[in-house]
């Protein structure tokens, strides 16, 4: 079998199995009767699609079909395929994935809200694909000032250089900037270049750190990249003194991540508790 052939195959099995996992309901159809299989219909699976019944047929079998992005798009959404689901198929049918959506009109999971707000008194947020910060707690807005950074440079790497006293608070700034803009290197290339438009708003955020910040555009000319992981971060806030944190970086839906920074000893818990308790109430 030619590497095409089995391109083809997997594609067929993965549309019967997709096809066979839905219900007539789940897609707002009567039930009927007499159903001889699970879920979905060949012929209902193309109706709700608009495409042949012929044509998906063959498609389902394994033939040489080209189906165009379009159609590809219209068989995700009859199949309710995920994003991960919606990749995958793409790559089977020899099409390039879809390029990831803009991040602007994310919804953040009232669960994954909860979860944030649940971390205190340890400081904590979510930032998305795009490194914007889209939640979080009272004592990550102690510690940070996001609810006084506008919203169109609520960035954490444009913060990381942009606000003048969290350049202050934290201890070693030079080397966690650097970490910074290496992780934001390894971001840009696991999305594959200019090509893809999510890695586009990456380089155009590297391109405004550049051009605002000397340092940045002479540090970023190391070419230094680093996954981003957690690390230990010391900040020296005004009001309460030296906080000694374990900064830990989680995985969550839609490729946002939850930042914790929790508290490396109880002197740091107790100046976490005091601060969070002095602070105005967030808005998020």
């Amino acid at each position: 079998m030619t590497g095409s052939e089995f391109r083809r195959d997997s594609l067929a099995g993965f549309l019967r199995a997709r096809r066979a996992a839905l219900s007539p309901e789940q897609v707002g159809m009567a039930p009927g009767v007499r159903r001889r299989t699970p879920g979905l219909r060949r012929e209902e699976v193309a109706l709700l699609a608009g495409v042949g019944v012929t044509w998906y047929t063959w498609l389902e079998q394994g033939r040489e079909i080209n189906p165009s992005p379009e159609v590809l798009g219209a068989l995700a959404r009859t199949l309710r395929l995920d994003a991960a689901e919606t990749a995958y198929l793409f790559r089977l049918a020899g099409q390039p994935p879809r390029p990831a959506p803009g991040t602007a009109d994310l919804e953040v999971a009232p669960a994954l809200l909860r979860l944030v707000h649940a971390q205190a008194p340890a400081p904590a947020f979510l930032t998305d694909p795009d490194w914007e910060v889209r939640a979080w707690n009272r004592p990550a807005d102690a510690v940070f000032d996001f609810s006084r950074v506008p919203p169109e440079q609520r960035n954490l790497a444009w913060v990381a250089f942009a606000h003048e006293e969290n350049r202050r608070r934290v201890v070693d700034w030079e080397h966690h900037a650097r970490r910074t803009l290496a992780e934001l290197r390894a971001a840009y290339a696991e999305r594959g270049g200019d090509g893809d438009p999510a890695a586009a708003r990456l380089a155009a955020l590297i391109g405004r750190l550049r051009a605002a910040f000397p340092e940045a555009d002479r540090w970023l000319e190391e070419h230094r990249v680093r996954e981003r992981v957690g690390t230990e971060k010391d900040l020296r806030h005004e009001t309460v003194g030296l906080l000694r944190l374990d900064q830990v970086v989680l995985g969550a839906p839609d490729d946002l991540r939850l930042v914790v920074l929790a508290p490396r000893d109880s002197a740091t818990a107790d100046r976490l508790h005091a601060l969070a308790e002095a602070a105005e109430p967030q808005r998020v």
